[in-house]
């Protein structure tokens, strides 16, 4: 689903004011702000989550973690996800004050913990994958996130749409002004903040990062329907003679 749309245009001739004059381009100029957005279904998922042993003698403790760890790339294999998608963090200790306060030594137990971050490529494993893993007593701290494998090519493809719709809007503007639309001479994927200032846009354009790649991330571990991606530019044209 491919969504333009038409924002504010703001056309400046002239500025009395001298020191409004010199942020300004020195010469007559159209300003546009052109926006694409893309819905599509994510195509990859990320989780993240932490294999926790504990017990009151550290040989052991580290004997089942690594028996743990093991039974997990065990089960990751089954789904045939590839090593290079697999992180394992190194075994460390962790030490709780509050376990620790005031207890005797016989009594103090190790915990021993590992992170794991894993890609899920195929995106129609992943409700099986996510069942197994929270089947298993010893994860938990689980987090996920949904993204697409080919973000470069919807980042190109966004900036093209943006600015092909910013000139769509500039040419309406220098039409109903009777003015000939010239070249762009200055264009950038955020707001030109001087000009916005200027022109009393600040705050009037809301725009998504990219980075909304990374959104949603789902408390339930529901796959999302869609996933959308925004991009604004803003571009400044010169008014032909």
């Amino acid at each position: 689903m491919i969504i333009l749309k038409r924002i504010c245009i703001f056309c400046c001739f002239a500025l009395t004011s001298s020191a409004i004059a010199s942020s300004l381009p020195n010469y007559p100029f159209i300003h546009a702000t052109g926006e694409a957005s893309l819905s599509l279904r994510p195509n990859i998922g990320e989780i993240d989550f932490e294999l926790t042993e504990l017990s009151a003698d550290p040989e052991l403790t580290l004997s089942m973690i690594e028996k743990s760890s093991a039974d997990v790339m065990a089960l990751l294999a089954s789904y045939a996800l590839d090593l290079e998608d697999i992180e394992a963090a190194e075994i460390k200790k962790y030490v709780s004050a509050v376990e620790y306060l005031e207890t005797t030594e016989t009594t103090k137990k190790y915990r021993l913990m590992r992170n794991f971050h894993i890609v899920v490529r195929d995106i129609q494993k992943w409700n099986s994958i996510v069942t197994s893993l929270l089947a298993k007593p010893y994860l938990g701290n689980f987090s996920i996130n949904f993204g697409r494998n080919d973000i470069d090519r919807i980042q190109a493809d966004l900036v093209i749409m943006a600015t092909t719709n910013a000139k769509e809007n500039a040419k309406r503007l220098a039409q109903g002004l009777s003015v000939r639309l010239g070249a762009a001479n200055g264009v950038s994927q955020s707001p030109l903040k001087s000009i916005s200032t200027l022109l009393g846009l600040d705050g009037a354009v809301r725009r998504e990062e990219l980075s909304v790649q990374s959104k949603p991330i789902a408390k339930d571990f529901a796959v999302p329907v869609w996933l959308k991606y925004k991009q604004n530019v803003e571009v400044v044209f010169r008014i032909k003679p």
